[in-house]
């Protein structure tokens, strides 16, 4: 890919990255080329898509946020294989910031997400209870600080536990922030934190706690549908369908 974007720039004469040590971003000029740029992807999709349509039902890049696999693919899966055979499916589970991310990139289709802040174009699906979770036999102990295990500063989840424990004066220590969810759930079942996750994810290994005392109530998180903006190929359309039909004809997500 790296050498792709250089014949790129070298051939356009101008650079489209400025490289860092630790991350790439766009130039001036990448950002002023970057709505031609992808004009130009949605145009070689609606291409793609011209050509298979008389030979296959359609693919689909489906984004869901990591904790939900197990609530949202078996449902969807059965449901799109008895219905939709045909349909080509490429999951990737993810952070919903990450997830987000694909989406403006247009490398995933549709994406289901929690995020601080509800995507105007979005579809909320549904808004989920918030539960604060440890491991078996794990007790808090009141003249302490709350040891937490939470992922980066822009996790909703993050985000409402810090608010509530904040608007309730508890002290609370940050025992470990990681972009990944299995490191989060690992620190947790060893009973070194608590951590906040939502109703239908917790494993077995954990159990949501309530202690008013000391933990304040999270409230509930919208669970969202992001959508690529652009054409929407006919398997994108199923699988939407199937996604919203889910939520918010049976309450949550079939497990």
């Amino acid at each position: 890919m790296s050498i792709r974007i250089q014949k790129l720039e070298d051939a356009l004469g101008i650079r489209l990255f400025e490289r860092g040590p630790h991350e790439v971003t766009l130039t001036a000029e990448g950002r002023d080329l970057l709505p031609d740029f992808r004009a130009f992807v949605d145009m070689q999709d609606r291409m793609y898509e011209r050509t298979q349509s008389s030979r296959e039902f359609g693919s689909v890049r489906l984004g869901v946020a990591e904790g939900y696999e197990a609530t949202l693919l078996p449902g969807l899966l059965k449901h799109m294989w008895q219905d939709h055979a045909a349909a080509e499916l490429e999951i990737r589970c993810q952070p919903s910031w990450r997830l987000q991310q694909m989406i403006e990139a247009r490398t995933l289709d549709l994406a289901v997400v929690t995020l601080l802040e509800e995507a105007p174009s979005a579809v909320t699906l549904c808004r989920t209870p918030l539960h604060w979770v440890a491991a078996s036999g794990f007790e808090l102990a009141p003249s302490m600080p709350v040891p937490i295990a939470w992922h980066r500063d822009n996790c909703l989840f993050r985000s409402a536990a810090a608010a509530a424990l904040q608007d309730r004066g508890v002290a609370y220590r940050e025992v470990l922030c990681s972009a990944d969810s299995r490191v989060v759930r690992a620190v947790v079942e060893a009973g070194a934190a608590v951590a906040v996750m939502a109703e239908g994810t917790v494993p077995e290994t954990l159990r949501a706690i309530s202690d008013p005392s000391i933990l304040p109530p999270l409230g509930s998180a919208p669970i969202q549908l992001l959508e690529r903006p652009g054409l929407q190929s006919e398997a994108s359309a199923a699988v939407k369908r199937k996604l919203v039909d889910a939520c918010r004809g049976a309450g949550p997500p079939a497990r």
